[in-house]
Protein backbone atom coordinates (compact mmCIF):
# COMPACT_ATOMS: atom_id res chain seq x y z
CA UNK A 1 0.00 0.00 0.00
CA UNK A 2 1.50 3.27 -1.09
CA UNK A 3 1.72 6.02 1.41
CA UNK A 4 -1.30 8.01 -0.30
CA UNK A 5 -3.56 5.00 0.06
CA UNK A 6 -2.91 4.95 3.81
CA UNK A 7 -3.62 8.44 4.44
CA UNK A 8 -6.75 8.24 2.64
CA UNK A 9 -7.54 5.59 4.38
CA UNK A 10 -6.23 6.62 7.70
CA UNK A 11 -8.38 9.87 7.21
CA UNK A 12 -11.56 7.37 6.78
CA UNK A 13 -10.40 5.79 10.47
CA UNK A 14 -9.33 2.44 8.21
CA UNK A 15 -7.84 -0.17 11.01
CA UNK A 16 -6.06 -1.38 8.64
CA UNK A 17 -4.69 1.60 7.68
CA UNK A 18 -3.68 2.49 11.15
CA UNK A 19 -1.77 -0.66 11.67
CA UNK A 20 -0.09 -0.02 8.59
CA UNK A 21 0.87 3.75 10.20
CA UNK A 22 1.50 2.18 13.37
CA UNK A 23 4.14 -0.74 11.85
CA UNK A 24 5.64 2.24 9.83
CA UNK A 25 6.15 4.92 12.42
CA UNK A 26 6.46 3.31 15.77
CA UNK A 27 10.21 2.19 15.96
CA UNK A 28 11.67 5.60 15.08
CA UNK A 29 9.28 7.49 16.78
CA UNK A 30 9.91 4.93 20.01
CA UNK A 31 14.07 5.73 19.47
CA UNK A 32 13.00 9.66 18.83
CA UNK A 33 11.09 9.43 22.57
CA UNK A 34 13.69 7.21 24.34
CA UNK A 35 16.57 9.17 23.13
CA UNK A 36 15.07 12.54 24.46
CA UNK A 37 14.36 10.71 27.84
CA UNK A 38 16.27 7.83 28.14
CA UNK A 39 12.83 5.61 29.58
CA UNK A 40 12.49 2.86 27.83
CA UNK A 41 9.14 2.29 29.52
CA UNK A 42 8.03 5.64 29.58
CA UNK A 43 9.06 6.18 26.43
CA UNK A 44 6.93 3.44 24.69
CA UNK A 45 3.83 4.82 27.02
CA UNK A 46 4.30 8.28 25.51
CA UNK A 47 4.72 6.81 21.98
CA UNK A 48 1.87 4.08 22.49
CA UNK A 49 -0.27 7.85 23.56
CA UNK A 50 0.40 9.32 21.08
CA UNK A 51 -1.15 7.01 18.47
CA UNK A 52 -4.35 6.84 20.51
CA UNK A 53 -4.68 10.66 20.76
CA UNK A 54 -3.75 11.06 17.04
CA UNK A 55 -6.86 8.04 16.20
CA UNK A 56 -9.45 9.92 18.86
CA UNK A 57 -8.84 13.11 16.83
CA UNK A 58 -10.27 14.10 13.66
CA UNK A 59 -6.42 15.49 12.34
CA UNK A 60 -6.42 16.19 8.50
CA UNK A 61 -2.87 15.23 7.08
CA UNK A 62 -1.96 15.94 3.90
CA UNK A 63 0.66 12.95 3.58
CA UNK A 64 3.06 10.95 5.56
CA UNK A 65 5.40 13.60 5.85
CA UNK A 66 2.33 15.98 7.50
CA UNK A 67 1.66 13.04 10.00
CA UNK A 68 5.17 12.60 11.19
CA UNK A 69 5.57 16.16 12.16
CA UNK A 70 2.53 15.89 14.00
CA UNK A 71 3.72 12.54 15.58
CA UNK A 72 7.03 14.88 16.21
CA UNK A 73 5.40 17.40 17.96
CA UNK A 74 3.42 15.52 20.20
CA UNK A 75 5.83 13.45 21.46
CA UNK A 76 8.24 16.07 21.83
CA UNK A 77 5.68 17.82 24.22
CA UNK A 78 4.94 15.12 26.14
CA UNK A 79 8.69 14.01 26.62
CA UNK A 80 9.19 17.56 27.97
CA UNK A 81 6.14 17.34 30.32
CA UNK A 82 7.76 13.97 31.20
CA UNK A 83 10.86 15.31 32.88
CA UNK A 84 9.44 18.15 33.68
CA UNK A 85 7.07 16.04 36.31
CA UNK A 86 10.52 13.90 36.67
CA UNK A 87 12.29 16.66 37.91
CA UNK A 88 9.78 18.33 39.95
CA UNK A 89 9.56 14.29 41.34
CA UNK A 90 13.08 14.04 42.60
CA UNK A 91 13.07 17.52 43.84
CA UNK A 92 10.20 16.36 46.37
CA UNK A 93 11.12 13.10 47.17
CA UNK A 94 15.06 14.26 47.73
CA UNK A 95 13.34 17.08 50.05
CA UNK A 96 11.17 14.41 51.51
CA UNK A 97 13.99 12.17 52.41
CA UNK A 98 15.95 14.92 54.04
CA UNK A 99 12.73 15.63 56.09
CA UNK A 100 12.13 12.18 56.84
CA UNK A 101 16.15 11.86 57.84
CA UNK A 102 15.97 15.19 59.75
CA UNK A 103 12.66 14.29 61.71
CA UNK A 104 14.25 10.88 62.94
CA UNK A 105 17.01 12.45 64.26
CA UNK A 106 14.48 15.23 65.82
CA UNK A 107 12.66 12.12 67.25
CA UNK A 108 15.24 9.96 68.37
CA UNK A 109 17.33 13.49 70.53
CA UNK A 110 13.72 14.08 71.98
CA UNK A 111 13.36 10.36 73.18
CA UNK A 112 17.31 10.31 74.31
CA UNK A 113 16.10 14.13 76.27
CA UNK A 114 13.50 12.39 77.47
CA UNK A 115 15.15 9.09 78.98
CA UNK A 116 17.53 11.98 80.34
CA UNK A 117 14.86 13.99 82.09
CA UNK A 118 13.77 10.85 83.53
CA UNK A 119 16.57 9.83 85.17
CA UNK A 120 17.60 13.20 86.50
CA UNK A 121 13.62 13.11 88.05
CA UNK A 122 14.61 9.89 89.45
CA UNK A 123 17.51 10.74 90.97
CA UNK A 124 16.09 14.28 92.73
CA UNK A 125 13.35 11.87 94.19
CA UNK A 126 16.00 10.13 96.02
CA UNK A 127 17.42 13.03 97.42
CA UNK A 128 16.35 14.03 100.99
CA UNK A 129 12.63 15.44 101.31
CA UNK A 130 14.31 18.63 102.06
CA UNK A 131 16.95 18.74 100.22
CA UNK A 132 14.34 17.94 97.34
CA UNK A 133 12.09 20.40 98.05
CA UNK A 134 14.73 23.32 97.66
CA UNK A 135 16.67 21.91 94.72
CA UNK A 136 13.34 21.60 92.82
CA UNK A 137 11.74 24.83 93.13
CA UNK A 138 15.26 26.36 92.60
CA UNK A 139 16.46 24.71 89.64
CA UNK A 140 13.15 23.20 87.87
CA UNK A 141 10.76 25.73 89.27
CA UNK A 142 13.60 28.53 88.46
CA UNK A 143 12.48 30.20 91.98
CA UNK A 144 15.44 32.60 92.93
CA UNK A 145 17.40 31.69 95.92
CA UNK A 146 15.63 34.99 97.86
CA UNK A 147 12.18 33.45 96.75
CA UNK A 148 12.78 29.68 97.92
CA UNK A 149 14.12 31.54 101.40
CA UNK A 150 11.03 33.29 101.52
CA UNK A 151 8.87 30.55 100.56
CA UNK A 152 10.29 28.06 103.48
CA UNK A 153 11.35 30.47 105.84
CA UNK A 154 14.98 29.71 105.44
CA UNK A 155 17.86 31.46 105.16
CA UNK A 156 19.59 32.05 101.86
CA UNK A 157 22.61 30.76 103.00
CA UNK A 158 20.61 27.45 104.04
CA UNK A 159 19.00 27.41 100.41
CA UNK A 160 22.70 27.52 98.88
CA UNK A 161 24.10 25.06 101.05
CA UNK A 162 21.00 22.69 100.33
CA UNK A 163 21.54 23.08 96.38
CA UNK A 164 25.47 22.67 97.16
CA UNK A 165 24.55 19.20 98.88
CA UNK A 166 21.75 18.26 96.30
CA UNK A 167 24.24 19.34 93.43
CA UNK A 168 27.13 17.03 95.21
CA UNK A 169 24.75 14.16 95.46
CA UNK A 170 23.72 13.98 92.22
CA UNK A 171 27.00 14.60 90.35
CA UNK A 172 28.21 11.53 92.63
CA UNK A 173 25.27 9.76 91.38
CA UNK A 174 25.44 10.76 87.94
CA UNK A 175 28.56 12.80 86.60
CA UNK A 176 29.05 16.07 86.70
CA UNK A 177 28.53 16.55 82.46
CA UNK A 178 25.47 14.82 83.19
CA UNK A 179 23.79 16.74 85.53
CA UNK A 180 24.90 19.90 83.46
CA UNK A 181 23.08 18.15 80.64
CA UNK A 182 20.37 17.29 82.59
CA UNK A 183 18.99 20.53 84.37
CA UNK A 184 19.87 22.51 80.97
CA UNK A 185 17.56 19.94 78.84
CA UNK A 186 14.95 20.14 82.09
CA UNK A 187 15.15 23.94 82.15
CA UNK A 188 14.59 23.86 77.89
CA UNK A 189 11.47 21.35 78.82
CA UNK A 190 10.05 24.17 81.53
CA UNK A 191 10.42 26.88 78.85
CA UNK A 192 8.58 24.62 76.62
CA UNK A 193 5.74 23.58 78.75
Amino acid sequence: MTDELIMQKFLAKDSDAFNEVYNKLYRKLFLFANSLIANTEEARDIVTESFIKLWSQNNHFSNMSHLQVYFYTVIKNACIDYLRRDKLKAKMENRLVKEEHISENIIEKKYQEAELVQILYERINQLPDRMQQVFKLTYLDGFSRTEVAQMLNLSENTIRNTNAAAMKTLRLTLGVEQVMILIFITFLFMMAA
